[in-house]
């Protein structure tokens, strides 16, 4: 199943595979979404499309954990 990840809006919460929040989205292009990371040492990560595992109205749940985004 396609994950119709345009339907992702701004401001949504990410959180990763452990449930670790992540930050908060500040764009969708439909192929990546870019998160503002929280935390003290701020930046941004960008998500791609396969990386989407599901999500619900304000919150992103992905398949993969921060290290393994950070990896990328």
């Amino acid at each position: 199943m396609t994950v119709p990840i345009e339907e992702i809006q701004p401001g949504w919460l990410v959180v990763d595979a452990h449930g670790d929040e992540l930050g908060t989205v500040i764009e969708n292009s439909g192929d990546t979404v870019r998160v503002k990371k929280g935390g003290l040492l701020g930046g941004e990560l960008t998500i791609p499309r396969d990386a989407v595992k599901e999500f619900e109205t304000g919150r992103v749940e992905l398949n993969r954990t921060r290290t393994e985004l950070s990896a990328h």
